[in-house]
């Protein structure tokens, strides 16, 4: 994943800079071979497109030119833009084509008509770098990108909007916000990077998916290579939040999603928020799940589906589902060589129907498909379901000796700790059960209602451990702070009804732009972090204050710096700028100032998401988007 991720985390050498110093739009580098041009819908006179002051001023007049490798088209921010998207020509592996934004404001919008398939379209063309859009309208795709044979290459999008596709029935789910789909078995992607995108509100299947394609069972023999989808939001879709299908060097990185899987009756599949199928070395780390829901089964967080090998599920936040926290499947295929690590999961299996049919981790295979080597470890689950359904439930085909269960906690207020097949070993696990009942587990076809009896009848759980609890202190499982308790007991308003304000979460964030002059990835990967949080506490009375440095004095002044920080949208955060230097850090202030955490460097929704129901209560999702004061 690092490889990957270093691979991607700057554009190739581009054919413009951006003059972070003096806020001046893109110059072109002097050995390029490109040139500018420039878009403006708000002009009444159609010009010649060459310059600012004679720009073309409609999505026709420019969409007629095959670009060149090295060109820069530039639409004018604070402007709308009607119709579809589709600009011609592919660039070079030294010259990528350029579709940015120019000016200062909002990012431009470009709105498809009702009868348009798609916003915006790249067909059989490679080595674009596209940002800084507003993209709505569609019927089909937000973006589409596809091609009918051979590999095309570098297709960057970045900090770019994508919302509101609203068509017919879906007949498959080859369809959604942000689509890369392969044409045909003979046609595939190579070096795409989707950064710092925001897709929202379809009634199409998917948010962000890179290798669709309906090509038949089994798929082809070679694949996508060197996917990454980082810093990257969706939410309110029908279907899956974030995929990669048929890849070979990918990974989904410190992105969200949310609200998805709300399509109301099942028609063509079960969706998942952020998964994995048929990938080859792909990596899921410090990403964010929750509101997920299905019209059947699934609705988990995260999931490590069939076909796939060396894929790993680190370090991620996968909360408040309808279905599991993660999921390894195996089905008519060999699901090798797994890794689940490091993940929280809290409040999972909402639903009862899929609490019981799927527990918090679920193991499964069908279709003679089987699971060869998985690691689960180091995992935290909080397992409260409205039944009593295990918190770990394995039935899938494992090749013996190759899975096991190590190190993970498991808080529980069903008694079914797990339920498992003999072909998962476990080892060094943490229960704490709360509840007046008798914790269980089964393995194989055996029963016991102790740990001890587990672990000398079936030899397995060897160093695992039991703490029992009464049900009324569950409340006080994320160990919430006794200050905060009594000042809360002292009221006059029921617990529940309660809110304190003052709370503040404060990160002092050191920010720098990337050659494109937008914010760089270290800097945006916090930001998305933030402002995930602030929607679901900021009812609760979070104020979350973001204070940005840069040893640059000029940068807060620039054109560029202003525009990253609008594009950002982090409305409901306070922000500032310091033009001194310091290390990343994170605090958590109760209200009167008190610091009760801190944190040096990046600090992911894990972290942060324990924190605050430690010091808080649970999210409320119900006010999100609504203003604290209001």
């Amino acid at each position: 994943m690092i490889a990957v991720r270093r691979a991607c985390l700057f554009f190739s050498v581009m054919t413009c800079l951006i003059s972070t110093c003096f806020g001046q739009t893109i110059a072109q580098q002097s050995n390029s071979p490109g040139h500018e041009y420039f878009v403006d819908c708000s002009s009444r006179i159609n010009g010649n497109g060459e310059s600012s002051t004679s720009p073309w001023n409609s999505l026709q007049s420019f969409q007629a030119k095959v670009f060149s490798p090295g060109d820069v088209i530039q639409l004018r921010r604070g402007t709308e833009c009607r119709g579809s998207l589709w600009p011609k020509g592919s660039g070079s592996t030294d010259y990528p084509i350029r579709l940015t934004a120019y000016g200062e404001g909002a990012r431009p919008k470009v709105v498809a008509g009702t009868s348009a398939q798609e916003t915006l379209r790249l067909f059989d063309q490679q080595y674009w770098d596209i940002d800084s859009l507003d993209l709505s309208g569609g019927t089909t795709y937000g973006i589409f990108v596809s091609g009918t044979k051979g590999i095309l290459h570098h297709i960057h999008l970045s900090n770019l909007a994508v919302h509101d596709v609203f068509g017919g029935p879906m007949k498959n789910k080859d369809n959604g916000l942000v689509m890369f789909s392969p044409g045909s078995v003979d046609q595939h992607f190579d070096d795409v990077l989707l950064d710092g995108v925001t897709a929202w509100n379809t009634n199409q299947w998917v948010g962000i998916m890179i290798g669709g394609g309906n090509l038949g069972y089994p798929p082809e023999s070679v694949w996508n290579t060197n996917a990454v989808i980082r810093n990257s939001t969706v939410h309110d879709v029908q279907g899956d939040g974030i995929v990669l299908f048929r890849v070979r060097g990918g990974s989904i990185d410190s992105s969200v999603a949310w609200n998805t899987g709300m399509q109301i009756t099942q028609s063509i599949g079960t969706p998942n928020a952020i998964w994995t199928w048929m990938c080859d070395d792909c990596t899921v780390e410090g990403n964010e799940a929750y509101l997920t829901d299905s019209p059947g089964v699934d609705g988990g967080a995260f999931d490590i589906d069939y076909g796939n090998t060396k894929d790993s599920v680190i370090d991620n936040y996968g909360h408040d589902t309808q279905g599991y926290c993660v999921a390894i499947f195996g089905a008519g295929f060999v699901t090798r060589q797994s890794v689940v690590r490091g993940n929280l999961c809290i409040n999972n299996g909402r639903s009862p129907r899929m609490a019981n049919y799927q527990g918090a981790i679920f193991l499964l295979s069908w279709n003679d498909g089987s699971i060869d080597g998985l690691t689960m470890e180091n995992n935290t689950v909080y397992w409260s379901p409205y039944e009593n359904a295990p918190a770990l439930l394995n039935q899938g085909n494992i090749k013996p000796g190759t899975a096991v269960f190590r190190n993970n906690t498991i808080y529980s207020t069903a008694p079914w700790m797990v339920d498992s097949n003999t072909s998962l070993s476990l080892a060094q696990n943490h229960y704490s059960y709360f509840g007046a009942g008798t914790p269980e587990w089964r393995y194989g076809t055996s029963r016991f209602t102790s740990l001890t009896a587990m672990q000398g009848d079936s030899h397995q759980e060897t160093g695992s451990s039991l703490s029992q609890h009464v049900l009324q202190q569950w409340p006080r499982v994320y160990e919430l702070n006794a200050e905060l308790e009594q000042t809360k007991a002292a009221s006059a308003v029921p617990r529940e009804q309660q809110q304190i304000k003052g709370w503040v979460l404060s990160c002092l964030l050191p920010v720098s732009l990337d050659a494109n002059g937008m914010m760089s990835d270290a800097a945006l990967r916090q930001m998305v972090v933030l402002k995930s949080l602030s929607q679901q506490y900021r009812a609760l009375g979070l104020q979350v204050k973001l204070r940005m440095t840069s040893p640059d004095a000029q940068l807060f002044k620039t054109e560029a710096f202003h525009n990253a920080v609008v594009d950002l949208d982090l409305a409901g955060i306070t922000t500032e700028q310091d033009s001194g230097s310091g290390v990343e850090q994170t605090m958590l202030l109760m209200p009167g100032g008190k610091i009760v955490a801190r944190w040096k460097g990046f600090t992911g929704p894990s972290t942060l998401g324990l924190a605050l129901r430690r010091w808080m209560g649970e999210p409320n999702y119900s006010q999100m988007g609504v203003k604290a004061d209001e």
